[in-house]
């Protein structure tokens, strides 16, 4: 929206810790987005929203002890509603086969190719944890019933 012709635009400033989070996490939060979402522009909206909702609530995001844990909460709220009323993907399939945390850590790990650390900073949580959750979706995978899951985990991986 432009301003009226006469009176002064409004600036905003944004914190210069948060624009840092921003620069540190975009490209992970779009590759993610990407994954889920078919929809280019709709991907790209949903984490500018996600981001927006960061940024009204900074304060007290910084104020916790999981910065990041709050950030990719509010990211993956925003993506998997831009999944829900947009055309889905193979790799969003899975939320329907897997706990979402599961589906996170391997969408993350495996498909965008983040290490164990990369995948625990950006989920919010310890490596050891991400260890954990990506060998109970292997676990699963390997399960001779889990006939579906791998169907889907092979579409998303051929994506």
């Amino acid at each position: 929206m432009r301003p009226t012709p006469g009176v002064a635009a409004i600036t905003v400033v944004l914190p210069a810790d948060f624009t840092a989070f921003c620069q540190l996490h975009h490209d992970v939060y779009q590759h993610y987005a990407h994954q889920l979402v078919a929809d280019h522009d709709t991907a790209v909206r949903a984490v500018q929203h996600a981001l927006g909702d960061l940024a009204a609530s900074w304060t007290q995001a910084l104020a916790g002890h999981h910065t990041t844990a709050i950030a990719w909460a509010s990211l993956t709220r925003r993506i998997h509603h831009a999944a829900r009323t947009s055309c889905g993907t193979p790799a969003g399939a899975l939320y329907h086969l897997v706990p979402a945390a599961e589906a996170d850590a391997a969408v993350l790990h495996h498909l965008i190719g983040l290490s164990i650390t990369g995948t625990a900073d950006t989920l919010g949580t310890e490596p050891t944890t991400v260890t954990s959750l990506l060998q109970t979706f292997e676990r699963r995978l390997n399960d001779t019933a889990a006939t579906s899951l791998r169907a889907c985990w092979t579409a998303a991986n051929s994506r």
